[in-house]
């Protein structure tokens, strides 16, 4: 039996998911899951796995060597029988149980305000957690990272929910990377480019958002980051960011220990 609690991803085709699948799976086909990391709780999560045996080995090997803790397998025959056994608890269909989540301090930030339209760009937005979450919520977002692949790989995870997503692959140092419209809200996590705080500050509507989340000094400490350009010190934002109003000033600890600058501050 499955362990209710934990994810279960099922690494079957889609037909075969669609077939009929475990209540709370999420349909992750092998060898998609290689490049939809980013649709996944982070690592060290524990995961349960079902699907063929040599599916089931290669996730497997594949998951752990991400840091992820493997603690079940189930293979496609005995899903069969375990679901013959116990019909209640199988679905059918595209279902998918979503197993990530966008920034909570964004999350945060985002249920507390009205529900009108903002344009939002997402500068080094990763594998574009925080920009999907955003157009599901129904604002306009662009979104910018400069690897090629990871774009892709979130363009792929966006056409999951038939979503519309402004994505740029391009270097943020570039001028022409960057738009020429304002927005109501700019986004920076786990990014730190010192020099586009003055472009911030003159791309932001009055009234408008700008929300970092990104490492400060003691993180040193830690395996990464280590170069200082990477590295907000404390109060810094604060004072770059002086002449907007603050919202949140904060210091919090990743998963993983490491220190973080939360800062949220709206433009006069």
């Amino acid at each position: 039996m499955f362990q209710p609690e934990l994810p279960i991803i099922d690494l079957r085709s889609a037909s075969e998911y669609q077939a009929g699948h475990w209540v709370g799976s999420t349909h992750l086909s092998w060898p998609q899951l290689q490049f939809s990391l980013n649709q996944l709780p982070a690592a060290p999560a524990c995961l349960q796995l079902t699907g063929s045996d040599s599916q089931l080995n290669q996730a497997s090997e594949f998951l752990e060597t991400k840091g992820y803790q493997v603690v079940q397998t189930i293979n496609s025959q005995a899903l069969q029988t375990l679901m013959e056994k116990i019909p209640s608890l199988v679905h059918f269909g595209q279902e998918s149980k979503i197993l990530w989540k966008a920034t909570p301090l964004l999350t945060e930030f985002i249920q507390q305000q009205p529900t009108t339209e903002m344009h939002v760009l997402d500068m080094g937005c990763g594998g574009g957690r925080d920009a999907i979450f955003l157009a599901m919520q129904g604002h306009h977002v662009t979104a910018i990272d400069n690897k090629k692949q990871v774009i892709q790989r979130a363009e792929s995870f966006a056409e999951n929910y038939q979503l519309q997503i402004d994505w740029r692959c391009c270097d943020l140092n570039h001028p022409n990377c960057l738009p020429e419209q304002s927005f109501d809200l700019i986004v920076t996590v786990r990014y730190l480019n010192r020099t586009l705080f003055d472009w911030i500050k003159k791309h932001l509507k009055p009234g408008g958002f700008v929300l970092f989340q990104t490492f400060v000094e003691g993180v040193e400490k830690f395996d990464s980051p280590k170069n200082p350009n990477f590295i907000l010190k404390k109060g810094e934002l604060a004072q770059t960011f002086s002449e907007f109003e603050k919202i949140v000033d904060r210091i919090e600890l990743l998963s993983d220990r490491r220190p973080v600058a939360s800062f949220i501050a709206r433009r006069p």
